[in-house]
């Protein structure tokens, strides 16, 4: 046999038992640390426990020993109410390692971990400073309900996770997300409870977005109407019936408004064929609406051969103007009450019916 061939035989050889002494030695650390954070977990120190068995899946070379490390890792965290680790250690398990795992119980506590963030709950940015209740880490709702929505998209909890992360969304600002949410959950969970309210809070979102101006085509409006009348026809003995019927009503005044605008557009510009259609569909489509009125006038104007009729009573009320008014401007002097005179905690209200104006004049 060649001399070079020989020599490189041994040196694999020699390489592979130290790859092995090296194995060896790293699996009876595994095991060690795995006992140490056993023995952590019975004397109730949870939070270093879960220390030692996260070193131990890092050290340990054997697939049993990684998986039990990373269950004996998701109870010590649990333990210790450091949820989003909890989270993040079920989420390597079922990645990485699912013939370890109880695939229905850890996807139950991830929808559980993600109510406690929607709740509220958030986990300690320190563990030594655990105590002071301001000093936390960041908010995670919208991260562990998008994972697990993802993970379990059809679990029975999906309805009610989709609605508090569209909930959620709406809270921060995120009105388009939200209303992507809540039409996933009415695609996705046709006939779940939560239904009911998903409906109302899209068809009402839309209703908004619509009547502040953000619906140039009018799809917003349209869609807003469509789903109040499904709402209706699937829910006719819900409490909410009659915000609903306001709603469509004022849905429908909107409509109008954005013909009557179409109208008014093409008459500046000298097109008054077109601007007699649109008012002609508005007259057409929304007699009962707030734009009629004025929209036959123009329309008389327009078309001397249109013979205006009777407008239909509307059958439904519409809901209240809100009024602004500007801000009055400040009193020439202020009485400050406090709400218990005797609070030894608030000052004396001083006396100021002697002492003069900023005109010179006594408040008397």
């Amino acid at each position: 046999m060649n001399k070079a061939i020989v020599c490189k035989l041994i040196a694999a050889l020699l390489l592979l038992a130290v790859s092995a002494g090296k194995l060896c030695a790293a699996e009876i650390d595994a095991a060690d640390l795995y006992r140490q954070g056993r023995e952590l977990y019975l004397a109730e120190d949870y939070y270093d426990a879960a220390d030692k068995f996260e070193k131990c899946y890092m050290f340990a070379a054997n697939a049993t020993v990684r998986g039990n490390a990373l269950l004996a890792q998701i109870g010590a965290y649990r333990m210790c109410k450091l949820y989003y680790k909890e989270f993040e250690a079920i989420e390597k398990l079922l990645e990485r390692h699912m013939e370890f795992a109880d695939y229905k119980t850890l996807v139950e506590r991830e929808y559980e971990i993600a109510g406690l963030y929607h709740d509220g709950h958030r986990d300690p940015a320190f563990w030594v400073l655990r105590f002071i209740p301001w000093l936390t880490d960041e908010d995670r709702t919208e991260t562990v309900l998008t994972k697990v929505l993802k993970r379990a998209p059809f679990a029975p909890q999906a309805p009610q996770a989709r609605l508090k992360l569209a909930y959620y969304y709406e809270m921060n600002g995120m009105t388009e997300k939200s209303l992507s949410v809540l039409r996933e959950l009415l695609r996705n969970h046709p006939e779940a409870p939560e239904c009911r309210f998903a409906m109302l809070a899209l068809a009402n979102g839309l209703f908004e977005l619509a009547r502040h101006g953000g619906d140039g085509d009018g799809r917003r409006i349209s869609e807003s109407l469509e789903i109040f009348n499904k709402f209706l026809k699937k829910y006719p003995k819900a409490p909410e019936t009659d915000f609903v019927n306001r709603k469509i009503a004022a849905s429908r005044d909107i409509q109008a408004k954005h013909l009557a605008e179409m109208a008014e557009f093409y008459r500046k510009r000298g097109r008054s064929e077109t601007a007699r259609t649109y008012l002609s569909r508005l007259m057409q489509q929304f007699p009962d609406s707030r734009q009629a009125p004025d929209a036959e006038k123009e329309l008389v104007k327009l078309d001397r051969t249109y013979l205006p009729g009777e407008f239909p009573a509307r059958s439904t009320p519409r809901l209240p103007d809100v009024r602004t008014y500007a801000i009055p401007e400040g009193a020439e002097r202020e009485l400050i009450s406090p709400y218990k005179e005797n609070n030894d905690f608030l000052f004396p209200v001083p006396d100021l019916s002697d002492k003069p104006d900023v005109k010179g004049k006594n408040n008397k």
